[in-house]
């Protein structure tokens, strides 16, 4: 994986300054777990496992749903399924990080098959 970069004025951002630390932490972890194009298999425990392997059992699903909402919310982050698996993209990701990948790990949000989705709607699975 890449190294990232990161630039200072995240420190004054205010969508950062809006979100509690928890997902504020979660948002840097995904920054540096994402592929080249910004984007991460969405589904929680892949999220969870990538992001923090040494506190998963720490951490319960709804903590982490929680603050993904969060990163929803200011629209750091947008999630869209494609054939039937669901998937992140970070909204800005292009503005801030190089692409260096021909291709992308996972499918992209335009293309044919993907539609944008809410969280909550792959996060209602009971």
């Amino acid at each position: 994986m890449p190294n990232r970069i990161i630039k200072e004025s995240i420190c004054t951002s205010d969508s950062i300054d809006k979100l509690t630390i928890e997902a504020e932490r979660l948002f840097y972890r995904l920054i540096v777990n994402c592929d080249d194009f910004g984007t991460l298999d969405a589904r929680l425990p892949i999220i969870k496992s990538k992001c923090f392997p040494l506190k998963s059992s720490d951490i319960t699903d709804n903590q982490l749903i929680s603050w993904l909402t969060e990163l929803e919310a200011q629209q750091m982050i947008f999630f869209y399924e494609n054939s039937d698996h669901q998937y992140l993209k970070m909204s800005s990701w292009e503005r801030h990080q190089q692409i260096r990948a021909k291709r992308p790990k996972y499918p992209l949000p335009g293309d044919d098959k993907s539609n944008r989705i809410s969280f909550d709607i792959i996060c209602n699975q009971e």
